[in-house]
């Protein structure tokens, strides 16, 4: 959705006409209005009205006396990082062992199943309480058979330690620009019917900002899925992770023009990563790349595609979820209701 198209259709829904007040209006006196960004907005516990002009991506917040600040994956930054929030990108326990997730350790990962017979779909993130990010080709052929299982570890195993959760999808949103054939743009967004619930082995995962583009700065980053461990093996049970590198776009995209042919172009809204033997693989689709930063883990790619598994000099390919900070938003603000937003509920 373009964001021009987006703030001509907020402000003409949400923002009366002529000299009278709307009902909504009329229920806040003696209230101000301020214009901020959204997420300041959000987090500081005020409620989003409409955009303030078309040219200006700032919203109209109202504040009441009993605000609080909220919990959510743009929350205020950590004193040791001012650009990360201070209470997303938590792992679970590290169990300094690549390849041998725990129970926990990756609260964020969820498993996206098709009912009645929970047959497995995709992998996914939490953002917050209410919204998942995945990839658009994973849900594209789905409309109101799908839910989501948070804090899943061991699909084969009825006696975890941790339970898991369990939440209908209410909504499948898929980028305008998704293209089937090509896989450009693919991120989607899922609605939960009802609120998660934060367990410790279920938390939310950071998102970077389209300020934070520049991936050099990540020394470590790490895949999760139940997907197959090679192209020969089964599918795993058990949740699993592997450390992968980071390929500059140029390198990335040279090498797939040797699978691809010399008119493939790598569009800037993928980032590549990978290695012989540390890739993705069938069933990990829609899953988080993630990366390290001061202690937190920031989601810097949805898996979208790649030529097999692990092999040498083929990159699997992501969607670059920095590129898409400002869809997100929209996306999240268009489908809040009345349009007001609903109270977080990761607070312990």
């Amino acid at each position: 959705m373009q964001t021009a198209a987006l703030l001509l259709l907020l402000v003409c829904v949400l923002r009366p006409s002529g000299g009278q007040r709307s009902r909504d209006e009329a229920s806040r006196p003696n209230l101000n209005c301020d214009c901020m960004d959204y997420w300041k907005c959000v987090m500081g516990g005020g409620e989003p009205y409409s955009y303030c002009g078309l040219a200006d991506s700032s919203v109209c917040c109202f504040f009441t006396p009993d605000s609080k600040p909220l919990t959510s994956f743009f929350a205020s930054p950590s004193p040791s990082n001012k650009n990360s929030p201070s209470n997303c990108g938590h792992r679970g326990t590290d169990w300094a062992t690549i390849g041998e997730a725990r129970q926990g350790e990756w609260p964020w990962h969820v498993a996206i199943l098709e009912k009645p017979d929970d047959l497995y779909v995709c992998g996914g993130s939490l953002l917050d309480e209410s919204w998942v990010l995945t990839a658009a080709h994973c849900v594209d052929d789905y409309e109101g058979t799908l839910k989501v299982r948070l804090g899943e570890f061991d699909v084969a195993s009825l006696k975890e330690t941790l339970p898991h959760q369990e939440r209908d999808v209410a909504a499948v949103i898929l980028h305008a620009g998704f293209d089937n054939r090509t896989l450009a743009h693919d991120i989607a967004l899922l609605r939960l019917a009802s609120p998660a619930q934060h367990r410790p082995n279920v938390d939310i995962v950071c998102l970077p900002r389209r300020d934070q583009d520049n991936t050099s700065g990540f020394k470590r980053c790490v895949i999760t899925g139940w997907g197959r461990k090679n192209e020969a093996s089964d599918h795993s049970s058990q949740l699993k992770e592997v450390q992968v590198p980071l390929w500059e776009h140029s390198q990335c995209e040279k090498a797939l023009k040797e699978k691809f042919g010399p008119a493939y172009a790598l569009p800037d809204t993928a980032i590549c990563a990978g290695s012989e033997g540390h890739d993705a693989c069938d069933g990990d689709g829609g899953g988080p790349l993630v990366c390290e930063d001061a202690g937190q883990w920031f989601q810097v790619g949805v898996i979208s595609f790649g030529i097999g598994c692990g092999r040498k000099n083929t990159p699997g390919v992501y969607t670059r979820v920095s590129r898409y900070e400002g869809w997100i938003m929209d996306t999240i603000l268009e489908h809040k209701s009345d349009p007001l937003v609903k109270r977080l509920l990761f607070e312990q």
